[in-house]
């Protein structure tokens, strides 16, 4: 699992605690996808995902996404919020990361329009945006060093979770 951890410290970075909690959520998903369900069925309840078997995929995805909801280190930005609102949800991560960054946007839009304009702002700050596979109208969101980021879409393709790194 020394690929699980390393994915996962490119969002937790120094936070020891919130690494291994993490870490532990996504083995159980890895591992027994079975047994991820029923611990976590309230939360996937929440989701309207209860009841039957989840495909394998969809399960890893939405374990990434609690996963990093769960230690503040995710924003789920709606696709008709404003950029300027998701931008504050992104610096709440990088204040969670204790990254001395923070977004200041120039420009406004919504769905991709806003991703698009937040990536733009990310970069000069040497950070890179990733959106995490969601089946649904929202967009999940996390920060990554700009120079960690094709690490971190290998190592989430070798895993088997769906992120996309701008």
């Amino acid at each position: 699992m020394d690929s699980l951890n390393a994915f996962i410290r490119f969002f937790s970075l120094a936070d020891a605690a919130a690494t291994q909690r993490m870490e532990a959520r996504l083995a159980l998903a890895l591992r027994d996808p079975s047994a991820y369900q029923m611990q976590y069925a309230e939360e996937l309840g929440e989701r309207g995902m209860d009841g039957s078997e989840l495909p394998a995929q969809e399960l890893r995805d939405v374990a990434l996404i609690d996963a990093l909801l769960s230690e503040d280190l995710l924003w789920e930005s709606d696709y008709q919020d404003p950029a300027a609102e998701t931008a504050e949800g992104l610096n709440d991560i990088l204040e969670q990361q204790q990254r001395p960054e923070r977004l200041r946007l120039t420009a406004a839009g919504k769905g991709p329009e806003a991703l698009d304009a937040l990536q733009e702002a990310l970069e000069p700050l040497g950070l890179a945006l990733v959106l995490l596979t969601l089946d649904s109208d929202a967009y999940p969101l996390s920060v990554v060093a700009e120079a960690q980021a094709e690490d971190a879409r290998k190592l989430a393709q070798e895993l088997g979770f769906g992120v996309t790194v701008y």
